[in-house]
């Protein structure tokens, strides 16, 4: 029955799902449903039915007694709805003919165990991110700001430039340091709209953001395309480079391409510096860790935030980076450090093409 015969003004006004319902020879019937009701259950009048709604089946029994009886009923239970399973108020109003059910949802918290933790999850996810934002607050942030007050005391005694100069040096410097804890803070969240981007276009962008004019860059297989979000991957790839500028030479060499296993899911980044030692590479993506004495410590753990947002893993081991010297038997004196660099791997990327 359309939901327009016999229903009274609750039914056409009311925000929440509602049954009109009525009681003859034949027993309870349907009579109406509203816009609601359809578009939360998705079924039509003649369609509709108390089994249809409810997941539980003790609460099948229990409504159901209450419209035999005509008695007036008001409990949570759990519906199927066109979006999964979901919580309710429902609620059981009798009238002389019949009556009408009324479906309240009750907020939007999780329905289930499985999404309860997940929402733990988050919710301890999102603290352990306000508790890293109080850190740089609190103390990377006094640093600076004593600094600035201890010379701008001086330079009012003094008069001297050079007084003036450590004050905007602590000014820079805190002004760096709220600008990446914002990155920091922008880049965790979750990627919902992407587009097919080439590894060459984006890797480009991102090297034109950075002063690499002595450092060497290349780029293998730049062809292959994968889904992401251009610009939070460009300042992730920004963050890596200036990571291999600033911890190795100027004149570094970099290279980036796509992984050579059999599944294809990834590209990697690496260099011909110093490297990471075995022991400090767990800890590299901890917000605040840095052995750069101008660093903030939050470059790579922006590059973890913006990866794990798309869904991909990053992993930092040594790299394979074989130099002409190495290759060609030098001494090790020649060889030094240039052939065991840093190299940074992102994986899990489903939609990567290898061309």
């Amino acid at each position: 029955m359309d939901e327009g015969d016999g229903a009274d003004e609750l039914l056409s006004a009311h925000p929440d799902p509602v049954v009109q319902y009525g009681k003859g020879a034949e027993g309870t019937v349907v009579e109406a449903i509203n816009a609601a009701f359809r578009e939360t259950f998705a079924v039509d009048g003649a369609e509709v039915s108390l089994r249809a709604t409810l997941a539980a089946e003790d609460a099948l029994s229990v409504v159901a007694g209450a419209i035999q009886s005509g008695d007036h009923l008001d409990r949570e239970t759990v519906c199927n709805t066109t979006d999964g399973d979901r919580r309710f108020r429902l609620r059981n109003v009798p009238t002389d003919d019949g009556g009408y059910l009324l479906y309240t949802a009750v907020g939007d918290g999780p329905d289930s165990e499985q999404d309860l933790r997940a929402e733990v999850e988050r919710l301890s996810e999102r603290n352990e991110r306000l508790e890293t934002f109080a850190s740089v607050v609190s103390h990377d942030l006094r640093n600076p700001l004593e600094v600035a007050e201890t010379y701008l005391d001086a330079a009012r005694e003094t008069g001297e430039g050079e007084q003036f100069d450590r004050v905007a040096q602590a000014l820079d410097r805190m002004r760096t340091l709220v600008e990446d804890v914002l990155e920091l803070a922008r880049e965790g969240r979750v990627i919902d709209e992407r587009e097919r981007t080439s590894l060459k276009s984006v890797t480009a962008a991102a090297w034109a953001t950075v002063d690499g004019s002595e450092a060497t860059l290349t780029v293998e297989n730049g062809a292959a395309t994968f889904r992401t979000d251009p610009e939070r991957l460009q300042q992730a790839l920004a963050n890596l480079f200036r990571n291999s500028l600033e911890h190795g030479a100027a004149d570094a060499t970099i290279r980036v391409g796509t992984l050579g296993n059999a599944d294809g899911t990834g590209f990697f980044l690496e260099d011909n510096g110093p490297g990471i030692p075995e022991d400090e590479r767990e800890d590299v993506f901890e917000p605040g860790v840095t052995t750069d004495q101008d660093g903030t410590g939050l470059g790579l753990a922006i590059v973890q935030r913006v990866v794990e947002a798309h869904g991909w893993t990053v992993d930092v081991t040594e790299s394979d980076w074989v130099t002409a010297s190495s290759a060609s038997g030098g001494s090790e004196d020649e060889r030094g450090e240039s052939s065991s660099g840093a190299r940074f791997e992102v994986r899990g990327i489903d939609s990567l093409q290898p061309l």
